[in-house]
């Protein structure tokens, strides 16, 4: 060999070790990169459910039990409120209330609430010793069978003061 062909040789060879380093840092590149694309899927994903759940509660339905879960498992249309309601009714039946009713069937069930509270709290129960009882049943005078009655109400009486 010629003296101009060993340095060839030689360049030949410092241009093959740089490019394995240049290789060798752009592999280091795209794993860092795919391990950055794997996370950012894994938080678009988690992005995604948080809305399609949002979505959900908007319409009305619960994603973790009844019509509603079975409903997010198949739903696969857009994350708008009147074609999710759409598609839910079209495909399970489901139906909608409009807020204002829902409203209004609140307001009735509190005051039957409140109405309910109110005939609890007046009553009086009447409960009377077993031996009263007993003793007007057999009594066999009509006279004592009152007296006891009297006094079984006057006892009543008092027990709700």
């Amino acid at each position: 060999m010629t003296p101009c062909n060993k340095t060839l040789e030689i360049g030949q060879v410092n241009m093959t070790e740089e490019q394995e380093l240049d290789s060798v840092e752009n592999d280091k590149n795209w794993k860092a990169l795919r391990d950055e694309n794997k996370s950012l899927k894994e938080k678009v994903t988690v992005f995604e459910a948080q809305a399609k759940d949002g979505v959900f509660k908007e319409a009305g339905l619960d994603t973790s039990q009844g019509i509603g879960k079975a409903i997010s498992q198949v739903y696969k249309g857009d994350l708008e409120v009147e074609s999710l309601r759409t598609f839910a009714s079209e495909e399970y039946g489901v139906t909608f209330e409009e807020v204002g009713q829902q409203d209004g069937i609140r307001e009735e069930v509190q005051e039957s609430q409140n109405k309910l509270d109110t005939i609890t709290r007046e009553s009086v129960v009447d409960t009377f010793g077993d031996d009263i009882i007993d003793a007007i049943n057999s009594s066999d005078n009509p006279k004592d069978s009152i007296r006891l009655k009297l006094a079984a109400m006057d006892e009543a009486k008092e027990n709700s003061r």
